[in-house]
């Protein structure tokens, strides 16, 4: 995905009205209620600037952003295994680049470090050459040398030397760490003639899958389609013998049931005897996947949820490690002006998952263990600032606690001081018996009730969610700001993992579900847990760093 590639819907309008910058220290409201003590009586709500310091959710080369990636996992190399190739969010800078691409590699995803040589694939300084601009892809191995598939892009088009927008194109390289060379003799790949595509545009993202139990390689590509006379995002598919030739073989997949604009950067890997196929939503900024007993489909929905994460995670693509472990990368968007109130913004911080399969052949998602060690080297201490209504210590010597509302907006919390490291882990179990609202965790809290963001477990609507909405203005119908659909029921112990790395936060929803969500109000502010309308128990909270 790139972002001139098409309009790109803002997330303006989604949040009511916020208390950032200006927000200052509020004294805590000390109503009588049942079971309230008062601490410091004062919060704060403020936050701290944005930082360019991150190591577990790295930014690119340089502190750019980091666009689409492509994966590549090194068993040979002697350190930097993983090696993650991105879209470099530059666009006609002083390099007059536009999206070139760089990479960053790992061997632990906690510390990061650029790829050796700098810029891996440069866009063409011809206005009129197909690869003026670059977009995603992917690389793939056969004997000494790595072929890297990428999407050329003209923003000049249209025009008297530029008929087509975008096109699949080949670089190669006798060993990674060095730069790719062009193909100049490879024939680009354009959307097919006469098949109902859009053949001047919306034809990128390609990712080759070799059947080793044919010796064919399989090309997928996203595009557009009019199919029975509606337009339709499609996966194209070609096959080749040799990464040269390649023959178009038709659409793998059309949306099914729904109709997506773009299923963009699409993957296709197997897992047991279940093919996967993975996809971004250009419109929602949603993960989906699809599954199939056959590597051409039919494809079709998993039992559970289409998703594992939220917004958070876009143009996403995974990687199986030497010990037969997958990881799924992708990036987390910035918003203008580094404020919660910003227009979405095209790239951001590299994020990674650890991907696995279900019994029931699902997919889940879960922190990598390597990043989970890392962030538990020492203890964080907590503040217990205020807390009020129903609440009760169930765990002497622990931060422990049931909550219980009885009544719509009428909130029982729990509030902390604000933790000061740049990166932390919080970790708990949460379980609760009733729910007729929401339950869950207060962050940016300027008061302990309403002018806050939430976390918030929704057992109504099965979903966790982040909303930047004020509480007072929460209802069934309000739209999150983001969210991911997760199974609820009374009486059964969730353990819940998050992450904070400045404005990055990822939640790990029992090990099977995350949401990764920019939040620029989180660094540096009072926080606590609450229920509204709900009765529930979050046990043993506790804060590590690295």
């Amino acid at each position: 995905m790139n972002r001139l590639y098409s309009v790109l819907p803002l997330l303006g309008g989604v949040a009511a009205a916020l208390c950032l910058g200006s927000c200052q220290k509020e004294a805590v409201l000390t109503t009588a209620r049942p079971g309230t003590t008062s601490g410091s009586n004062a919060l704060t709500c403020t936050p701290r600037p944005e930082s360019p310091d991150y190591r577990f959710y790295p930014l690119g080369n340089g502190l750019a952003p980091v666009g689409d990636v492509m994966p590549y996992y090194d068993a040979t190399a002697p350190t930097g295994k993983f090696k993650i190739f991105y879209l470099k969010d530059v666009w006609n800078d002083a390099t007059n680049q536009r999206h070139p691409w760089y990479g960053l590699q790992t061997d632990d995803f906690a510390a990061f470090a650029d790829l050796s040589g700098g810029q891996q694939l440069a866009c063409s300084a011809d206005g009129c050459k197909q690869d003026f601009a670059l977009g995603t892809g992917h690389i793939v191995q056969k004997g000494s040398t790595y072929y890297a598939f990428y999407t050329g892009h003209n923003p000049n088009y249209p025009s008297g030397c530029v008929t087509r927008k975008e096109g699949i194109m080949l670089a190669t390289a006798p060993a990674l760490n060095q730069s790719f060379t062009k193909n100049t003799s490879f024939a680009t790949i354009y959307a097919p003639a006469g098949q109902g595509f859009d053949d001047n545009d919306n034809f990128r993202d390609p990712f080759v899958y070799f059947d080793s139990a044919t010796g064919t390689y399989h090309m997928i590509v996203a595009a557009r389609k009019n199919v029975s006379g509606v337009w339709r995002g499609v996966v194209a598919r070609y096959t080749s013998p040799n990464l040269l030739n390649w023959t178009y073989q038709g659409v793998l997949y059309d949306g099914g049931p729904d109709n997506f604009f773009m299923l963009e950067t699409p993957e296709l890997f197997r897992q047991g005897s279940t093919y996967y196929l993975l996809f971004s939503d250009i419109n929602s900024k949603n993960l989906y996947y699809r599954k199939s007993t056959s590597l051409t489909g039919p494809w079709s929905a998993p039992s559970g949820p289409s998703r594992f994460e939220g917004q958070g995670l876009y143009a996403a693509k995974t990687v199986l490690d030497q010990y037969g472990d997958r990881y799924i990368f992708g990036w987390t968007n910035r918003l203008a002006g580094n404020t919660d109130t910003g227009a979405w913004l095209w790239g951001g911080n590299l994020v990674t998952h650890k991907l696995y399969q279900l019994p029931n052949q699902d997919l889940a998602v879960t922190i990598p263990h390597t990043l989970q060690t890392r962030a538990e080297t020492s203890a964080v201490p907590l503040s217990k600032d205020s807390q009020w209504g129903n609440v009760t210590n169930v765990q002497a010597g622990t931060e422990s606690y049931r909550l219980s509302s009885p009544a719509d907006k009428d909130v029982a919390n729990v509030l902390y001081a604000p933790i000061g490291p740049a990166r932390y882990k919080l970790h708990c179990t949460v379980s609760y018996s009733s729910a007729a609202k929401d339950f869950g965790f207060l962050l940016g809290a300027c008061d302990g009730y309403d002018d806050v963001y939430s976390l918030r477990f929704v057992p109504g609507q099965q979903r966790f969610s982040f909303d930047r909405t004020r509480r007072s203005q929460l209802s069934s119908t309000t739209v999150a700001t983001n969210d991911v659909p997760f199974a609820l029921s009374p009486g059964v112990e969730y353990d819940l993992t998050i992450v904070f790395e400045n404005s990055v936060v990822v939640v790990y929803l029992n090990h099977v579900a995350a949401l990764t969500s920019r939040i620029y109000r989180a660094p540096g502010t009072s926080w606590g847990i609450f229920v509204d309308n709900s009765t529930a128990t979050f046990k043993n909270i506790t804060v590590t760093q690295p």
